[in-house]
């Protein structure tokens, strides 16, 4: 096993790098914990929640008594009329929901037509849940009071709508086990390794690709070539090594994120995450590789990885939820692994329960990754067929 041996000498003189970037991610873990901390806090001390409504249909009775009803669970916050400056507000939680009364919503809601509120929320967070259950209980009763009492004036509707309201009943709910009733944890995991994921690919491609880039040089193809060890057992434990290393990096980042995690729990959601992650962990490994057999530098190699890791995370959705992200944008991300492996995290962290028909909603996202794996890999093994022949 010399060249196994060989590659973990080499990878030391790059383990300051990968230790960087490891601190780094581990600050912004810090952050993201302290921060799921002082949201849980907030949810406990205060019932109400900062939102926004932009009324279109003008002042009436009915949504008069709406906004008043509205009220008593959210706390209304004034923000200039501006589409960039609502998305601002929604991404630094200066409100969590945006709700839009469309133009004659009242002329229709009170004919009977079929209208629909707008509305604009941070997604997984659970007051927007809050505020639609508020919202459907108002008008769902009223949908009542109408079909039974048509002839009701607006006054006597609001009257009769916030006395029935008013009156709470106790329910419980009947958990079978296959519930997700953690999704505080399963918002933190979600943040976690989508973040992650841009450690993943700027820490191998600094590692994995500066080991190859030694075993690549010219003369040292040619030594090997005339070594008594075969290029088949040479090339086995390469992969062997990478394995090694990736899937022990990726398995103390699991051990990392249980600890920091807020609510100390592993679930279903925690296992689908860690597939997702190994996944992507496999193409991170294969972009390396074929960095480390094409690059013959390492300036070029640190260049690659600082401005790979950040394009993709920028694009992605890593840094940025993709919920923010222009069309274009995302367009042009879908044509990367890394915008379907936070395109996984997200369906995992939205799914209500793990039964067979959820989970195969991320069968899409990995396969998408693991065709990326196999494709890069493929042209890795011609590149290096190639080099093999020109060393010999």
């Amino acid at each position: 096993m010399q060249v196994f041996k060989l590659y973990f000498k080499i990878f030391k003189q790059n383990l300051f790098s990968i230790l960087v970037y490891t601190g780094l991610f581990v600050g912004i873990l810090v952050m993201i914990s302290l921060n799921i901390r002082r949201e849980e806090e907030k949810k406990f001390t205060s019932k109400e929640i900062p939102i926004l409504v932009v009324n279109e249909d003008g002042n009436n009775n009915l949504i008069e008594g709406f906004l008043n009803y509205l009220d008593a669970y959210v706390t209304y916050v004034p923000i200039e009329n501006d589409e960039e400056k609502r998305k601002d507000a929604l991404f630094y939680n200066e409100v969590y929901y945006i709700l839009t009364i469309p133009a004659g919503f009242s002329e229709a809601f009170l004919s009977g037509n079929e209208v629909e509120l707008r509305k604009e929320c941070i997604p997984n967070a659970a007051e927007t849940v809050f505020v639609d259950t508020a919202i459907n209980d108002y008008f769902n009763m009223a949908k009542v009071y109408r079909k039974h009492m048509p002839n009701l004036s607006i006054e006597e509707l609001n009257f009769y709508i916030e006395n029935n309201l008013d009156v709470e009943t106790s329910v419980a709910f009947n958990d079978n086990g296959s519930k997700n009733v953690h999704k505080g944890s399963d918002n933190y995991y979600m943040t976690y390794f989508n973040t992650l994921g841009y450690i993943l690919l700027a820490c191998f491609v600094t590692g994995v690709s500066h080991v190859l880039l030694a075993f690549n040089q010219l003369d040292i193809r040619r030594r090997n070539s005339a070594a008594p060890i075969s290029n088949r057992s040479i090339n086995i434990q390469l992969i062997l090594a990478n394995l090694v290393f990736v899937l022990s990096y990726v398995v103390v980042f699991f051990v990392i994120g249980y600890l920091f995690n807020p609510n100390k729990v592993i679930g279903m959601g925690t296992y689908l995450y860690w597939l997702n992650t190994i996944v992507f962990a496999l193409v991170t490994l294969s972009i390396s590789y074929i960095i480390g057999i094409t690059v013959t530098s390492k300036n070029a190699i640190h260049a690659i990885a600082t401005a790979l890791s950040l394009g993709l995370a920028f694009i992605s959705g890593m840094f940025v939820p993709q919920e923010f992200l222009g069309k274009a944008v995302l367009r042009l991300a879908s044509f990367t692994p890394a915008y379907w492996f936070v395109k996984a995290n997200d369906t995992i962290a939205l799914m209500s329960n793990y039964s067979w028909e959820n989970i195969r909603q991320i069968y899409l996202p990995l396969g998408i990754q693991l065709g990326f794996a196999a494709a890069i890999i493929s042209m890795s093994l011609v590149i290096s067929k190639r080099k093999s022949q020109q060393a010999s």
